[in-house]
């Protein structure tokens, strides 16, 4: 499955949590832009849906050039 958003994502990866309690086997794949993420157990799932808070952060991080730092240098005597 594709998607688009990361929320999407992981209300899909809930589903599958919640489908996997109802007895469904827990293999399966999501992708989403360039990245392909597979899962084959519960433990992979879980850790599935908090990889996708990283990537998502790696994703919004933005370049350094346009953060602005307004502390002033420290003097040492």
């Amino acid at each position: 499955m594709a998607f688009t958003t990361w929320v999407a994502l992981r209300t899909a990866i809930k589903d599958a949590i919640a489908n996997s309690v109802a007895g469904t086997p827990m293999n399966g794949e999501y992708q989403i832009g360039e990245y392909r993420l597979r899962y084959r157990s519960y433990e992979e799932l879980i850790a599935l849906y908090e990889k996708t808070f990283t990537l998502e952060s790696l994703e919004s991080a933005g370049s350094t050039e346009s953060r602005v730092s307004y502390g002033r240098y420290r003097r040492f005597r």
